[in-house]
């Protein structure tokens, strides 16, 4: 007889704890909304949303300014542009301009049109419509840096890019990458200028360079060491005898391929 309500009391026992594990589970929370009360969707399971790492400068701005976003992730061409990826606003006012991607540094810089009016705050915003290149969105409480203009404070450079010709690319193709792209064994492409231009990778749709257009072009997708969009290892290869490319070498490549690869 006590053997068996012991029995009992241990069945209700786990009863009683299995439903409060049902009542008492979490709940999963509502799907974050844009500024109109719409979902905004987002990152895939394994991913993370994309974040807003350091904006430069930190303080008070030129009326000419050149502003830099640095993100967390590499950034989808398809989700900016020259005219809604970045813009600066001061009540209603709002200043646009031309903008260029550094993506080897994760970078968006924002160069304003005309000169910003002296003495006003201004706010940055970044498009909602920004993606990682794994679709992650911009996270939803991303926040809105403000910076005074200072008239006092020297203009920022301009958004060009220092000239970079293959005589420059030349020297890097040689020493890490020419080791096995000369070799007949590999039946590798030949990395000069016109084969680049004219060929399209085996491992994805997608040509090894896309002149003007970095982020489309399969090189600094297998260049950079931690894009997550290509097939097989980084180039050169890890386990190879030739020297990883460095940072300032691939951004000198990314810097080729924005002036038309020539």
């Amino acid at each position: 007889m006590h053997r068996h309500n012991a029995t009992l009391l241990r069945r209700i026992g786990t009863l009683t704890l299995c439903l409060g594990l049902a009542s008492c589970g979490p709940i999963e929370p509502p799907p974050p909304t844009d500024a109109d009360g719409e979902p905004i969707p987002r990152p895939a399971p394994l991913d993370d949303w994309l974040r807003v790492v350091e904006v430069t400068p930190s303080h008070a701005i030129a009326v000419r300014p050149t502003i830099e976003v640095r993100f967390n992730a590499y950034l989808d061409p398809g989700t900016f542009n020259s005219y809604s990826a970045l813009s600066l606003r001061s009540g209603g006012l709002t200043s646009g301009g031309r903008i260029d991607y550094r993506m080897t540094r994760k970078t968006l810089r924002l160069r304003p049109r005309s000169d910003l009016i002296e003495g006003l705050r201004y706010t940055l915003f970044a498009s909602r419509d920004l993606r990682s290149v794994t679709g992650a969105p911009l996270f939803p409480d991303t926040p809105a840096p403000e910076r005074f203009t200072d008239a006092s404070l020297p203009g920022s450079p301009p958004l060009d890019r220092p000239e970079v010709r293959w005589s420059d690319i030349a020297p890097i193709v040689e020493r890490s990458c020419n080791a096995c792209h000369n070799d007949p064994g590999w039946r590798l492409p030949r990395l000069t200028p016109d084969a680049l231009r004219q060929t399209r990778s085996t491992q994805v749709d997608a040509p090894l360079v896309m002149p003007f257009e970095p982020a489309q072009s399969y090189l600094m997708h297998k260049i950079l060491p931690d894009y997550p969009l290509r097939r097989f290892t980084v180039q050169p290869p890890p386990y190879s005898d030739a020297p990883p490319l460095s940072l300032d070498e691939i951004e000198r490549i990314e810097d080729w391929i924005a002036q038309g690869a020539r």
